[in-house]
């Protein structure tokens, strides 16, 4: 499932293309009953409608020259993804996906950025142009310094998010402020100092998008599984903790930007995966 609703909010999950990392990118996986060699990988995003708003979640890689690296460093990892030919065509389709869905970039009103990670902003500004002209980017403060004022002054990311800056169109957001109607950010550090989760919530209905507190499915059954790409380790592990014991059992729905399959599941109390199989949240 592509979609869900949230009491009137709409969520719709969007991709930017899917990679193959190998599974020693997630420390403790290796080992487990089954674990493959390589782990697919989704570049994915989010847009809400909420009250006349247009929310978009993560921007993905963006564009990027023939031949650059799928996967930049992340914080002081270097990181050597397993990507097939296939898989480098179906990259950079976050426009199509929202053609797709039937929205123009001038209809996106915010960006919120879970973290500054290369795959989570590579659409805002390409080269320094705004691509979503009428929307504010919302990040996680304790990322600038984390990413931004160590990166090259060439740094694709740096000159967009300093554009923007410069534009007046980039602000921070606090915990627990309300970025749209219904749609609330909470600070979840760990994978980044700046992480944040969303929470959407509508007539006694909630989900909840995680970004990159999962990256695959088998953390929420054995959560110290990490990721070479968390900058705290120990933090992220304690907040993948924090969000199991939030969620599971509870009837939340869970989107996962990074999940292969399905982006919209329930956890039950055992921590197993529940499939959404209806519209609606209940």
């Amino acid at each position: 499932m592509r979609s869900i609703v949230v009491g009137d909010i709409e969520i719709h999950a969007l991709t930017d293309g899917r990679l193959q990392l190998p599974s020693s990118f997630f420390p403790g996986l290796l080992g487990k009953r089954s674990a493959p060699s390589t782990v697919p990988v989704v570049l994915g995003a989010f847009l809400i409608r909420t009250s006349g708003r247009t929310v978009l979640v993560d921007a993905g890689f963006g564009p990027r020259p023939t031949g650059e690296p799928h996967l930049p460093q992340h914080s002081k990892e270097q990181l050597h993804p397993v990507v097939s030919a296939a898989e480098t065509e179906h990259t950079g389709s976050l426009p199509a996906a929202l053609a797709e869905a039937g929205v123009a970039r001038e209809n996106i009103d915010t960006v919120v950025l879970t973290h500054l990670h290369a795959d989570h902003i590579g659409w805002v500004a390409p080269n320094g142009e705004p691509y979503f002209p009428n929307a504010e980017v919302r990040y996680g403060a304790p990322d600038w310094a984390a990413f931004v004022e160590p990166a090259g002054r060439h740094d694709r990311g740096r000159v967009a998010l300093e554009a923007l800056r410069a534009q007046g169109k980039l602000r921070p957001m606090l915990d627990g402020e309300t970025v749209a109607p219904g749609v609330t950010v909470r600070h979840a550090p760990g994978h980044t100092p700046g992480h944040h989760v969303l929470e959407v919530a509508d007539q006694d209905r909630r989900a909840v998008l995680i970004g990159d507190v999962f990256q695959i499915p088998e953390q929420m059954a054995d959560p110290t599984i990490g990721a070479a790409s968390d900058v705290d380790p120990g933090q992220a592990e304690l907040t993948r903790r924090r969000w199991l014991g939030e969620v599971a059992g509870t009837g939340t729905i869970v989107a996962a930007a990074h999940f292969p399959d399905e982006p919209f599941f329930r956890i039950a109390a055992d921590r197993t995966v529940e499939p959404i199989s209806a519209v609606a949240a209940p």
